[in-house]
């Protein structure tokens, strides 16, 4: 899961753009586009209303986008219309696809969106106990790698199933110390 950089860099011309693929604008540009594919669709018909979309949804620095875009000019434009493959990997990562695959098969069922909105949301907010802004500002990979730290440190301090599964071994290193207590015991009578 891709956790490196929570940004990803648009390129326009000369210049590069910082958006941030946070649950809430995968949530906002979803139902406005009723899917994904809908929005990649648009895009890869040219349209420059969902690309300007897609920006004003998550965009970083947005007065750094207003001073480049507000002076309308064929430039804008034509870079905007060059971006159209890098938005649609950026659609990608909004809809929580990793751009580093593990190499292991998902063997997961697939959901509908609304439910892969609303289980990151529990998860932010319930078992991470982030604020309900903390959680919708942060991206589908935020939420789910806080998770997985998260089960990580609870496996490590109350233990697992695994666990309780090695810890047969116990046994007989428990056994072995009591017979090593008894001869110790033994010991410090005879003398």
């Amino acid at each position: 899961m891709r956790l490196a950089a929570n940004t990803f860099a648009l390129q326009l011309g000369d210049r590069s753009f910082d958006l941030k693929p946070s649950l809430r604008s995968a949530f906002i540009l979803y139902e406005r586009y009723d899917g994904f594919h809908n929005l990649s669709r648009q895009l890869a018909d040219g349209s420059l209303t969902a690309a300007l979309d897609i920006i004003s949804a998550t965009i970083v620095n947005a007065r750094a986008w207003g001073e480049y875009a507000l002076p309308a000019n064929g430039a804008v434009l034509r870079d905007l219309w060059g971006a159209t493959g890098d938005l649609i990997e950026f659609v990608m990562l909004l809809a929580g696809a990793d751009d580093k695959p593990s190499g292991k098969a998902d063997t997961g069922k697939p959901i509908p969106f609304d439910e892969y909105f609303t289980q990151l949301f529990q998860i932010g907010t319930g078992w991470l106990g982030w604020t309900p802004d903390d959680t919708w500002e942060a991206t589908a990979s935020e939420i789910i790698n806080a998770q997985k730290g998260r089960m990580d440190m609870l496996k490590a301090l109350f233990g697992s199933k695994e666990q309780a599964a090695d810890t047969s071994d116990l046994g007989s290193i428990k056994a072995d110390l009591n017979a090593i207590g008894d001869l110790t015991v033994h010991s410090l009578g005879a003398r």
